[in-house]
């Protein structure tokens, strides 16, 4: 982000970022006190922050996303390579509240291409957006809380993993209902399987003049079309996130077999079953991660090995 990427407000140090935390730092219990930048003060902040913090206070999150996609896209860094205090403070808390916003409503009766397609693209930059700025901190040997910023940058990246894989499994469970109530839809013309008129019967709509309706029509068709592909690319998005997610976990509580299962748990993959496949599909069992497997797990893990 550049340095006229905000309008411009009294620089704030770094430290008066992190005023809200005390003490060392250096434990891992610590770095589980700092708060989300969701509760930061509103007056530290730039206006463009400001103003997308108080769209999201107001639930209007289809204005939220789109507004957020454009500032979100800037550079991070100015023609130097380097942030200063009040960009690196609003970048870290836009990007961050983007990933913890929550996602739209997916079901037919509100879905909408504008406003879905808009939420994962926006998680997806500010997701990546996170890394950078990682990196950035970590790197640069002049910010005395460099560590403790990384440190809050890979907690937002898995919080934006694991919300993801959350959410796709509620869109796989919803489009699964969908399915057994009107058959599997078809890969290229979903609509076919779940035509307008049987949804106009099936929630009793007005009768409309004919161009309402064919307006309405081309656009609930467009959302059929888009809830479909949604699902696609929520496979795609966790398929290629587990191996990510497994480096967070293993870098945010190294060694601590109870923390990291805790995280995978979190993320869906409840029983020993699952994390096990879950493991094998990142790599199986090697030195980093042959401390993982409790004796449960290394029964499902025999089974599976039999099975293959």
């Amino acid at each position: 982000m550049t340095a006229n990427a905000f309008l411009r407000m009294p620089l704030l140090c770094i430290s008066a970022f992190l005023l809200f935390s005390s003490g060392s730092r250096g434990d891992e219990a610590a770095y589980n006190d700092l708060p989300s930048f969701m509760d930061i003060r509103s007056d530290q902040l730039g206006e463009e922050a400001r103003h997308l913090k108080g769209l999201l206070d107001q639930g209007k999150l289809g204005d939220f996303y789109q507004q957020a996609l454009p500032v979100i896209d800037r550079d991070l860094l100015d023609e130097d390579g380097r942030m200063s205090p009040a960009d690196l403070e609003n970048s870290l808390f836009i990007n961050n509240m983007v990933i913890k916003a929550p996602y739209q409503d997916y079901r037919l009766d509100n879905f909408s291409n504008w406003i879905n397609g808009a939420d994962l693209t926006a998680k997806f930059k500010a997701y990546g957006n996170l890394s950078k700025i990682k990196r950035y901190v970590r790197d640069n040997k002049k910010l005395k809380q460099g560590k403790e910023l990384a440190r809050f940058c890979l907690e937002a990246e898995f919080e934006y993993i694991k919300r993801m894989m959350l959410r796709g499994a509620a869109v796989y469970r919803y489009i699964a209902g969908l399915e057994k109530a009107h058959g599997k839809f078809h890969p290229v013309r979903p609509v076919d399987t779940l035509p307008y008129w049987r949804y106009e019967e099936e929630h009793k709509l007005a009768v409309e003049s004919p161009e309402e309706r064919r307006r309405n029509r081309i656009v609930y068709e467009w959302n059929v079309d888009g809830l479909v592909r949604l699902r696609e690319s929520f496979r795609w998005y966790i398929k290629n996130s587990e191996g990510l997610l497994l480096n967070i976990v293993l870098k945010l509580h190294p060694g601590n077999r109870t923390r990291v299962l805790e995280k995978l748990r979190d993320c869906g993959y409840k029983t020993d079953r699952e994390l096990v496949e879950f493991l094998e599909r990142t790599g199986g069992m090697d030195k980093d991660t042959r401390f993982l497997y409790s004796p449960g797990m290394l029964r499902e893990y025999r089974s599976i090995r039999k099975e293959n």
